[in-house]
């Protein structure tokens, strides 16, 4: 038996997280078909308190840390549950991480990484606070007076700059040109670049590649009928052609596979709450 769990942040942080998750099942998870993890537009740190997960690449598993950062992706990572699953998460705005994290996200693009590796001794406290504590709020709550500390430091005029390109790129579902959006920001597109990837995760080209992706399995989740060719016209693609290479690269599924994973699937929730926002 499974049970999931979803709360949103306290108002002080509800601009930088958009909510905290947790999964925990009961029974031992056999060892079976990685999970994988596509792009979403966001970076989440995920606490794995129950059994350990692995990283698997080119058909190798590897150790994956029990607190781990993921950064903004433009391509997919397979992980492996190895028993009982047990996991909180936190789902951050795509802007407000920076403020909390204190570094240019872009070094994090693709990558995962341990909560230490990337904070130091605090993250590796707050590693051992999540995995001994007794519950979601529990776990919640030490996450929160953590993440409050570190909002003590931050840079609002920047925040509120790229929180509204990032509000008018959602709006418009990734159908704009970064030069739109540089305009939008008062900046030169070399400037703008260089801020987004700092605060964003991912350069602006990239990250509008990704918000039409999700943009085309929000609609597919929506009007399950849809064929690809139609698809790919109300989500910006040239064609299903085009529609359909995308989704290769970026989450190494065919189209078919792909709609048939996520669509009416949490993953396909998540997408359609960060969307609308």
């Amino acid at each position: 038996m499974s049970k999931y769990q979803y709360i949103q942040p306290c108002r002080e942080l509800s601009g930088y997280v958009q909510y905290y998750w947790m999964l925990d099942m009961e029974d031992t998870y056999p060892l079976c078909e990685p999970h994988r993890l596509t792009p979403q537009g966001f970076i989440e740190i995920v606490f794995y308190y129950g059994d350990r997960y692995q990283l698997v690449s080119s058909g190798q598993r590897e150790s994956h840390p029990r607190a781990s950062l993921y950064g903004q992706r433009t391509g997919y990572l397979d992980i492996l549950p190895t028993g009982r699953v047990g996991l909180m998460a936190v789902v951050f705005t795509p802007v407000g991480v920076r403020d909390l994290l204190h570094m240019p996200l872009g070094e994090l693009a693709n990558g995962c990484y341990s909560l230490g590796e990337v904070l130091g001794k605090e993250g590796q406290e707050l590693e051992d606070q999540i995995m001994t504590a007794l519950g979601f709020d529990e776990r919640v709550q030490s996450l929160e007076r953590f993440l409050l500390q570190r909002l003590k430091r931050r840079n609002e005029f920047e925040n509120n700059r790229m929180r509204m390109v990032i509000t008018r790129l959602l709006q418009n579902r990734g159908m704009l040109n970064v030069e739109q959006l540089a305009d939008y920001a008062c900046l030169s597109k070399k400037q703008f670049e260089r801020v987004f990837a700092a605060y964003v995760g991912l350069m602006p080209k990239q990250y509008l590649r990704v918000i039409r992706f999700l943009h085309a399995v929000e609609l597919k989740n929506r009007m399950p009928e849809t064929d690809l060719a139609t698809l790919a016209f109300h989500a910006g693609y040239y064609d299903s052609a085009h529609l359909a290479n995308e989704i290769k690269t970026l989450t190494g599924h065919t189209s078919s596979t792909l709609f048939q994973l996520m669509c009416f699937s949490e993953d396909a929730e998540s997408i359609s709450w960060f969307l609308e926002g």
